[in-house]
């Protein structure tokens, strides 16, 4: 008798792990079909091949998308020049999660290149607040202060973008015109000087 509840309980165990494993496996099967499909639409996006890789990204189940991949597929549509698109791609990310830095820094690129500077603006500091560390978002607030007339601020995140990756000649380009602005020509040629050495 105890032999046969020693089976029984076995076999329970056996049916428990083939079920369970079974399940484990299909998970971890998607999971990773998931992931070859984002590296493949990765690689077609920078292989130039925006259309299949766009195929791929929106034939995705809704599940599967997360931050990440709404922001590549804005930045397809940005590519293709469909801004409305893009700018709905980035909110859905942002949907996902209020604190993606690089859906408000795409966002705000988008819209300093539209000239609407206050959107820009908005979009660029919460960047700056959820990434500190990421050059780019200074850059771009510092570029949209330029060209708002805004030079000290200009100056003061051109800095910042410069001490975070100092190996961008456009970040000491806009510098230099910055200093220019502000009347003071001798440190705007002397950034370029240093800048130009390095090379």
């Amino acid at each position: 008798m105890k032999k046969n509840g020693f089976m029984r309980i076995n076999a329970l165990i056996v049916c428990f792990c083939l079920i369970f494993g079974n399940l484990f496996l299909n998970i971890n099967k998607a999971w990773a079909d998931d992931i070859d499909i984002k590296t493949e639409a990765y690689a077609l996006y920078n292989t130039n091949n925006l259309n299949e890789a766009l195929r791929l990204l929106e034939n995705l189940p809704i599940e599967q998308k997360d931050e990440e991949v709404f922001v590549l597929i804005a930045n397809i549509y940005e590519d293709k020049l469909d801004l409305s698109k893009a700018v709905e791609n980035l909110n859905k990310a942002i949907i996902i999660n209020p604190e993606y830095y690089k859906a408000y820094y795409n966002l705000g690129c988008i819209f300093l290149n539209k000239k609407a500077y206050e959107l820009a603006e908005k979009n660029l500091l919460l960047a700056i607040k959820y990434n500190k560390e990421f050059a780019y978002s200074y850059y771009n607030l510092g570029t949209l202060y330029l060209r708002t007339g805004k030079y000290e601020k200009a100056k003061k995140n051109l800095i910042k973008a410069i001490y975070l990756k100092n190996d961008e000649k456009d970040f000491y380009i806009n510098l230099a015109y910055a200093y220019k602005f502000l009347g003071k020509e001798k440190e705007a040629k002397k950034l370029l000087d240093i800048y130009n050495k390095a090379e």
